[in-house]
C-alpha cells in the first residue's frame, strides 16, 4: 500500500514581530512562484515604492522559474539537458554560465554531496512532480546510475558554449534556484533605494537593514525555527543581522512512505539512496546561494560528516535536528532561545 504524504507548504522559518503595515512603516505582499509561498516585507518607504518594489521581484521570480525549471521544456535548464541528452554542446549567457560553473564550486566543496546534475535519479525517485507516490526504485536501477555517476563536474564551457563529457548529466538546481533568487531580490531592493526588507521564499530568507516597529524603533530580524515534527512548535529563534540569509533543508517537507517506510526528496548521490540520518539543517551566511547548497549537503552528509563539510564549504552558523529530534547548535551569537 501506497501512502502519499504531502505536507502543507506552511514556512519553515516564521518571521517573529511582523511589521506593522502602517503606509510609512511597513508593506507586506504574498504571492506563489517556485511551489511554495513567497513573502516580501519592505518598511522605512511608502506603500507605492514597496508595491512597484515587489511587483518587478515577482515578475523577476516568475521567469527564473521558467527558466531553471528542470522539467520545464521552455527554460533554458530543459534546454540544456536535452543537448546533453543528444551529446551536442549549447550556447548560454553570461549569467547562465556564471551560475552553473559557481554550481560547480559549491559541488566541489560538498564533496559533492550538493550535485545539481542528478536530475534522472530525482525523477527515478518520482521526485521531479509534485506526485510524489513510489514505488522507491529497485537496487538494480540504482546500481546502474550509480555506475555511470553523472555530476556536474563533467560539464564544462568553450567560452559560453557548454557541453558535457556524460550523456547521462540532467542538471535540476532544486537544492540552490531559491538562493538565486533570494540573491537577485536583494540586490533589486538596494538598487532601488530599500534598506529594511526580509524576502521569504517558503521558509528560506534573506535580510536586510532591520526590522522597524510603528514607533520607529528598530530591532534585528528575529526568525522562529518551526520543528520538523511539529510545525506549531518553535525550536529555536535566530536573530539576524543585516545582509544575511537563512536556509533549512529538511526531509520531512517532501516524501514519500511505501510500506511502513518513509522516503526524503533529499537523495544523497553517493548511494543513490534518500538521506535519513538528520530530519532538518538549518544554516546562516551572507550568501543564499551558497546557505541553499550548504543546507541541503550537511543534511545528506549526516551525523558523521557535517562538520567536515561545513568546515570545507566555510559554514560556521548552523543548526541541526536529528531524527529523534535532538538539536545541535555551532553558535549561540546568532541561534538564540533555543528550546
Amino acid at each position: 500500500m501506497t501512502i502519499l504524504k504531502i505536507l502543507s507548504l506552511s514556512l519553515l522559518l516564521l518571521v517573529l514581530n511582523a511589521c506593522d503595515r502602517n503606509q510609512q512603516h511597513g508593506h507586506q505582499q504574498t504571492f506563489f512562484v517556485f511551489g511554495t509561498s513567497v513573502i516580501v516585507q519592505i518598511q522605512g518607504v511608502t506603500d507605492k515604492k514597496a508595491k512597484l518594489a515587489i511587483q518587478t521581484i515577482e515578475q523577476d521570480f516568475h521567469q527564473l522559474n521558467k527558466q531553471w525549471h528542470a522539467w520545464d521544456k521552455g527554460g533554458i535548464v530543459s534546454q540544456i539537458n536535452q543537448a546533453i541528452a543528444n551529446n551536442k554542446s549549447i550556447l548560454v549567457t553570461d549569467e547562465v554560465k556564471q551560475f552553473i560553473q559557481k554550481s560547480q564550486q559549491l559541488a566541489k566543496l560538498s564533496d559533492y554531496l550538493f550535485d545539481p546534475a542528478i536530475g534522472k535519479l530525482i525523477k527515478m525517485w518520482s521526485f521531479h512532480s509534485e506526485d510524489w507516490q513510489g514505488p522507491p526504485p529497485s537496487a538494480k536501477q540504482i546500481e546502474k546510475w550509480k555506475q555511470n555517476r553523472p555530476s556536474i563536474k563533467h560539464i564544462t564551457f568553450n567560452g559560453n558554449q557548454l557541453s558535457s563529457s556524460n550523456i547521462e548529466v540532467q542538471l535540476d538546481f532544486g537544492a540552490n534556484a531559491k538562493g538565486l533568487a533570494l540573491q537577485r531580490a536583494i540586490t533589486h531592493l538596494k538598487s532601488v533605494g530599500i534598506n529594511n526588507a526580509i524576502v521569504n521564499i517558503g521558509g528560506d530568507m534573506s535580510v536586510i537593514g532591520q526590522n522597524i516597529a510603528a514607533n520607529d524603533s528598530k530591532k534585528p530580524w528575529q526568525i522562529g525555527i518551526q520543528s520538523p515534527s511539529d510545525p506549531n512548535k518553535i525550536i529555536a529563534i535566530a536573530k539576524l543581522p543585516s545582509n544575511m540569509s537563512i536556509v533549512t533543508s529538511g526531509t520531512y517537507q517532501r516524501y514519500f512512505e511505501w510500506q511502513g517506510k518513509k522516503y526524503s526528496h533529499l537523495i544523497n548521490p553517493n548511494t543513490g539512496k534518500p538521506a535519513d540520518s538528520l530530519a532538518s539543517v538549518t544554516v546562516i551566511h551572507h550568501d543564499p546561494t551558497l546557505a541553499d547548497a550548504a543546507a541541503t549537503a550537511i543534511l545528506i552528509a549526516g551525523k558523521q560528516k557535517w562538520q567536515q563539510i561545513a568546515k570545507q564549504m566555510e559554514i560556521t552558523e548552523i543548526l541541526l535536528v536529528d531524527q529523534k529530534a535532538n538539536i545541535m547548535n555551532t553558535s549561540n551569537k546568532i541561534f538564540i532561545d533555543i528550546y
